[in-house]
């Protein structure tokens, strides 16, 4: 029995799971990592939005394995047993552990192709660490002659890509020289093959549209290439914006690819449930993360693989 899984996160609108106020131009920053600076989903938001999906549709759970799978809170306080004076706890921890969903691929908007899956060969590496951890089989790189490449000043395309004319990206505000790799497309392929199983369309858009840039770059465009949106608060009785009510959000784009994995700890011996939880969830499952939902935001694919695939 495998008790893990690799899961990919596919953004199909705009996310903001966000950090509270800002201090700068930008009032409601989506979350990020403290030490990179690069956005995440955090893994407790993507646990909660599991347990919502199991607990209702074609996929329902009983309540007996959604508190093995998930957590069931504590009582501690409100169930005292007269008969022997002992505080009674019925509670106990999920042995389903989500982690962070990390970048993978960042959109960004290109002259040709419209918008480039970004990525660099940091964020390869530390994927390539948590598929091992998962038992998936990434194909491997030469990570020397990778990042010599990128460290030219050269990005690197799919040899069927549509991100370049003439050997040449134009990518946000900046232009590069390009090559196409077989090694870089072989990745793209079997990443692509990965998450949209029976999605040829999304399959063949990540091909043509996969880029490597170097880390330095790949920096740049997570810092500054996120998306911003003016909200406004408009009055009942007015009809027109109400005092101090415009704000800046910070949005992780349409199109974002994160990854993350999903293991299973121990049982509980108070829920008795089988070890087998992995075995419940489906190879994809449409889901609603984070903030403004009733203005389509948050709406994500996720996709479960196993170890050995």
């Amino acid at each position: 029995m495998i008790n893990n899984r690799l899961y990919y996160v596919h953004c199909m609108s705009s996310v903001h799971i966000g950090t509270g106020q800002g201090v700068g131009i930008i009032d409601m920053p989506m979350i990020r990592e403290k030490v990179t600076e690069w956005p995440y989903l955090p893994g407790s938001s993507m646990k909660g939005v599991h347990r919502v999906f199991f607990k209702s549709g074609i996929h329902k759970q009983p309540e007996k394995w959604l508190n093995s799978a998930f957590g069931k809170p504590s009582n501690k306080g409100t169930n005292f047993n007269s008969d022997d004076g002992i505080e009674s706890d019925d509670g106990n921890a999920g042995a389903l552990v989500m982690s962070d969903a990390k970048i993978l691929a960042f959109p960004v908007a290109s002259r040709y192709g419209t918008f480039a899956y970004v990525t660099c060969p940091l964020v390869l590496k530390r994927f390539r660490r948590d598929t091992v951890a998962a038992g998936v089989d990434m194909p491997e790189f030469d990570w020397a002659a990778l990042e010599s490449v990128v460290n030219s000043g050269v990005v690197m395309l799919h040899t069927d890509s549509k991100l370049d004319k003439n050997n040449e990206v134009f990518v946000d505000e900046f232009t590069s020289g390009a090559v196409k790799d077989e090694a870089f497309a072989k990745w793209t392929d079997w990443l692509a093959g990965q998450i949209f199983v029976k999605d040829e369309l999304s399959e063949t858009m990540l091909k043509e549209r996969m880029l490597l840039v170097s880390d330095e770059a790949f920096q740049y465009f997570v810092s500054m290439c996120s998306e911003v949106v003016p909200r406004i608060r408009i009055g009942l009785e007015t009809g027109s914006v109400e005092p101090g009510a415009l704000w800046n959000e910070e949005y992780l784009p349409v199109e974002s690819i994160l990854y993350g994995v999903i293991w299973s700890d121990g049982i509980s011996a108070k829920t008795l449930e089988n070890r087998g939880l992995l075995d419940i969830f489906p190879e994809e499952a449409f889901l609603q993360i984070g903030g403004n939902a009733t203005v389509g935001k948050g709406r994500i694919r996720c996709r479960y693989v196993k170890g050995g695939a």
